[in-house]
């Protein structure tokens, strides 16, 4: 019988999702906060799903977490020498101002630290830190792939981020596909490892 692991990070975890997308919803521009909080939602289910009971134990799904990781902060480059807190701001005529200084303290700095935290507690099977492999694979990865191909759409030309919005897909698709894999494998190894019932 397969051993149920504690709730106590799922519980966490989903008190500081809430209390991050409390705070995108009532601070940036409503259509960034949206994103923001989908992301959150769906990390926080595939994180469940696949990675929360039996944690990512493969040094490669890692490493491809990492080169994901660096690869976004190459795109936020693009945001940020586009002007993307502004552009968006004007893209959707939103009420609120999102400051440079804003976005490059938390988004860019602070996710950035706290993305490669993660790396390291996901090489030590630490469940919280699997979480954030799930945010970017499904939030970072994809869904902000997806907006950037609808962004230059509503706009009708080019918005920050659209050149290295492709390179989501193929990253975001990759880890998806060996987390996805990693938690079979690591399940298959689990029952061929639990004795045979005595009869």
């Amino acid at each position: 019988m397969t051993k149920r692991p504690e709730p106590y990070s799922a519980t966490v975890m989903a008190i500081l999702a809430v209390a991050f997308c409390a705070w995108a919803l009532l601070t940036l521009p409503i259509q960034g906060a949206a994103v923001l909080v989908v992301a959150s939602v769906l990390a926080w289910i595939g994180w469940l799903a696949f990675s929360y009971a039996r944690p990512v134990k493969s040094r490669k799904v890692i490493a491809i977490y990492l080169c994901a990781v660096g690869f976004q902060l190459i795109h936020m480059a693009e945001e940020y020498t586009g002007g993307f807190p502004h552009e968006i701001v004007e893209l959707f005529d939103s009420p609120r101002d999102w400051p440079e200084k804003e976005f490059l303290l938390v988004f860019v700095f602070g996710f950035g630290a706290l993305y490669f935290f993660a790396g390291a507690g996901a090489l030590y099977r630490i469940r919280v830190a699997n979480f954030f492999l799930w945010w970017y694979a499904l939030g970072a990865g994809l869904l902000n792939g997806i907006a950037h191909f609808v962004f230059p759409i509503i706009k009708g030309g080019y918005f920050p981020g659209l050149y290295t919005a492709g390179g989501h897909f193929i990253m975001s698709g990759l880890l998806i596909y060996c987390l996805i894999k990693e938690n079979r494998q690591l399940k298959a190894a689990e029952q061929a490892a639990q004795p045979l019932p005595v009869r």
